[in-house]
């Protein structure tokens, strides 16, 4: 199901997708409204090629979970670029992912510190900024910044929510290496853009978030693993009103590609890859590309950079180009 037109649904829960799927539901005539995911086959894609410790990977995966249903929820045209940066052990998160949720992503992190981690947030990614980028197809290039804050990364993505958009959220988020989830659920502001503290919307933002607390903590985190998306709404919601406005699927693609990098490195010139070639560094007579957020690798010997360069000299100018 995909309704463009964002009518709600009634729901049939045993034809629902199981598979690699986002939902965005509401409740309260739409003044609540939130997105779901669990991701198996799509995420254990994105991270096959690279060697993650598990608390990196819980981290990265809850990190995509967050990024794809803020896409979902913010409903961009465009890329949003989600980052964590950091003093700690886990130094550097990011997510990339496009207004049709198909997301790359990569971390970064220091062994021997992660070694003697203790448990938690801070003790993982210390001290740092989160970055929200959003690079709309059209338009201007939107970016945020607010400090790394709460016991979760949740909670971190919680604050960025409440400072950048002032909208009372819940996010609750859980990964491992095999499954990333999550649910997100956000108070909606009535006429005039203010968004009440009482009254019928508030109290029905309240009780969301009670039934969301029953996720939070090891058991309801593991549950969150277990279940498909769909499983887990009708497990929280089957007493309320939810209305089902958009069932998406989610996939891994990276941009990356062996003719992409070859331009990437033609625009270095031809002594800059000579003296690539010379280096002692990487394989011998080769120049070797590692893909951060696939882990793919590229390789290009002296008549691949010859080739490289002998076509960068006669493509024409992108003014002439037709």
């Amino acid at each position: 199901m995909n309704d463009s037109s964002d009518a709600p649904q009634s729901i049939d829960w045993h034809t629902l997708p199981q598979g690699d799927e986002l939902f965005r539901f509401s409740f309260e005539d739409g003044r609540v409204r939130g997105v779901s995911l669990r991701l198996e086959n799509t995420w254990q894609a994105a991270i096959e090629n690279h060697d993650y410790p598990p608390e990196v990977a819980g981290l990265l995966g809850e990190a995509v979970a967050g990024a794809v249903m803020m896409v979902a929820n913010l409903k961009i045209d465009g890329r949003l670029i989600l980052q964590f940066a950091g003093a700690g052990p886990v130094n550097l998160l990011v997510v990339q992912v496009g207004s049709e949720h198909r997301f790359r992503c990569m971390a970064k992190w220091d062994d021997a510190r992660l070694a003697n981690a203790g448990e938690g947030l801070e003790a993982l990614l210390g001290h740092g900024q989160l970055v929200l980028t959003i690079e709309p197809d059209d338009g201007p290039r939107y970016q945020s910044l607010v400090p790394i804050e709460g016991a979760s990364l949740g909670e971190a993505i919680e604050g960025y929510f409440q400072q950048s958009e002032q909208l009372p959220t819940r996010l609750v988020l859980s990964a491992d290496a095999q499954v990333a989830a999550g649910m997100l659920v956000q108070q909606m502001p009535e006429t005039g853009g203010i968004v009440p503290a009482h009254g019928p919307t508030a109290r029905g933002f309240e009780h969301v978030g009670k039934l969301l607390d029953t996720l939070v903590g090891e058991k309801g985190r593991a549950e969150m693993r277990s279940i498909t998306a769909a499983e887990l709404l009708h497990r929280l919601f089957h007493q309320d009103a939810l209305r089902l406005h958009e069932v998406s699927p989610v996939a891994f693609h990276c941009r990356c590609g062996r003719e992409s990098v070859g331009q990437m490195l033609a625009g270095l010139g031809r002594h800059e890859l000579e003296e690539t070639l010379a280096s002692e560094e990487g394989p011998a007579g080769m120049i070797e590309i590692h893909c951060d957020f696939c882990g793919s690798r590229y390789r290009f010997d002296r008549v691949d950079v010859e080739q490289l360069l002998t076509s960068a000299s006669v493509e024409p100018p992108e003014s002439t180009r037709h």
